[in-house]
């Protein structure tokens, strides 16, 4: 494969439509810090500083399919409760179709609960259906089996929560089937994969696969003699094995398999990575892409998720941005991240400039940000930006000029925009501080609009 190729197999992909089955839950987080022991057990004491509600499970497919610009369709089941209210107006917020998703007043919605401080997990609390109590199947399969033949591809998110029975599986598969359209398949833990014959796919991580073929996974050689175990077992056209921070596997047949290594050298947390892997290889199916293409977007993707705390989704845009600068710093992003993720108890502070020739001046005067107590946003002019003002490329391109950057520890942000000046960004970032060097103060700024616009305070570094 071509990186051209590559790259077009993702940018010519429009808004296939895509139905998403599987276990909705809702994800809480509660964010904070820890500063002391509990005098009443031996228990770290969070303070929380921030609380967060966000789909999960199957809902998490769902807003990443909607991030990438799919029209999805989702069908699931909640309880008449206040998570299955959440879970509804987190779907309609992401304007999901909502018509497949049964409210039932026997089932109790899916919570989870997780507690973290900095970049560590504490806790996780979780409210599960009772096992004993099934969805309504008649139902669900009546729906299914009217809006598979319209949809471009179908995912089910399986996480054994009561919703998809063995009936349920054989009739998405048969219907997928019938009309040709790939079935992907993220799968229960289970011994035995089989309630999965005839999707076109399906995507066990490295735990999943080892409880379904009884050993461990140490090494590549086990992980080519557990896919050929399961492809025995199961009739599919493909299988791929999520294997953490090792990459994935894609396997056809003993003669016919891919290892794609992991692209990152960070990882802050896994969570939600195999939802990701499942995420882009049905997205990319949906629009005629092969699945070797499928493939290396979904490993790509999922290096960028786990970089990052939390469950985040990615837009073709910011996935196009990775592949375009490779391996990158995760404190370099698109303005659309950017904005997504601006902290809310800090004030923004920000300022730009070309950062060609970086100096030690340019190094003092990124330093002084700190002074500020904010939130640091560096944005720098693209290589394009810069040869169209200055008539010719800069010395540094810009990947390598936000690398180095990244380095800073008074650089929160970076992010690199073409216009040839930040107007349009300080009014769309809406920053409390705007900073710019002593040498400007007499000059007329050609952000000056914008600043007086947002309302924005200017500081001047001394001169560098």
């Amino acid at each position: 494969m071509s990186k051209a190729d590559l790259r077009q197999s993702l940018e010519k992909i429009q808004s296939p439509r895509i139905l998403a089955v599987g276990d909705l839950m809702l994800d809480h987080y509660s964010w904070g810090e820890v500063n002391r022991i509990s005098p009443e057990a031996p228990i770290p004491v969070m303070r929380v500083l921030q609380e967060d509600q966000r789909l999960g499970g199957a809902g998490n497919v769902v807003v990443n399919l909607s991030a990438l610009g799919a029209e999805v369709l989702v069908c699931g089941v909640t309880g008449k409760d206040e998570t299955g209210d959440r879970i509804r107006k987190l779907l309609a917020e992401n304007e999901v179709d909502p018509s497949g998703v049964i409210v039932s007043e026997n089932y109790k919605s899916c919570l989870k609960h997780r507690m973290i401080a900095g970049q560590t997990h504490l806790l996780r609390m979780d409210i599960d259906p009772d096992p004993d109590i099934l969805a309504p199947q008649k139902q669900l399969i009546n729906f299914l089996e009217q809006r598979i033949p319209s949809c471009d591809a179908v995912v089910v998110s399986d996480y054994g929560k009561g919703l998809l029975s063995s009936a349920t599986l054989k009739a998405i598969a048969a219907c997928g089937k019938k009309h040709r359209i790939p079935i992907v398949g993220d799968p229960r833990r289970t011994k035995s994969y089989s309630i999965y014959q005839d999707f076109t796919l399906i995507k066990p991580n490295r735990k999943e696969t080892e409880a379904a073929v009884g050993f461990a996974l140490k090494d590549q050689n086990d992980a080519l003699k557990a896919a050929e175990q399961l492809k025995t077992e199961v009739k599919l056209e493909y299988l791929v094995i999520s294997l953490d921070q090792d990459g994935l596997l894609l396997f056809r047949s003993p003669e016919d398999y891919h290892f794609l290594e992991a692209e990152t050298q960070e990882v802050f947390d896994v969570v939600g990575a195999g939802d990701m892997v499942s995420s882009i290889l049905t997205f990319m199916l949906a629009g005629q892409a092969n699945i070797e293409q499928a493939a290396y977007w979904a490993q790509l993707a999922a290096s960028l998720e786990i970089q990052h705390v939390g469950v985040v989704s990615f837009s073709k845009n910011e996935l196009l941005h990775r592949f375009d600068y490779g391996e990158t710093s995760s404190k370099i992003m698109t303005t659309e991240k950017l904005l997504s993720t601006l902290p809310q108890e800090l004030p923004i502070v920000f300022t730009n400039g070309y950062f060609d020739e970086i100096s030690a001046g340019h190094l003092k005067f990124l330093h002084q940000l700190k002074t500020l107590k904010g939130f640091n946003v560096v944005a720098i002019n693209s290589d394009r930006s810069i040869a169209k003002q200055k008539g010719q490329p800069p010395l540094l391109n810009e990947r390598e000029r936000a690398l180095l950057l990244s380095t800073i520890e008074a650089v929160d942000r970076i992010i690199i925009f073409d216009d040839p000046d930040a107007g349009n960004l300080i009014r769309n970032i809406r920053p409390a501080i705007v900073v710019k060097g002593e040498r400007f103060r007499k000059q007329q700024l050609p952000e000056q609009e914008a600043i007086q616009k947002t309302g924005a305070q200017l500081e001047y570094f001394p001169k560098y």
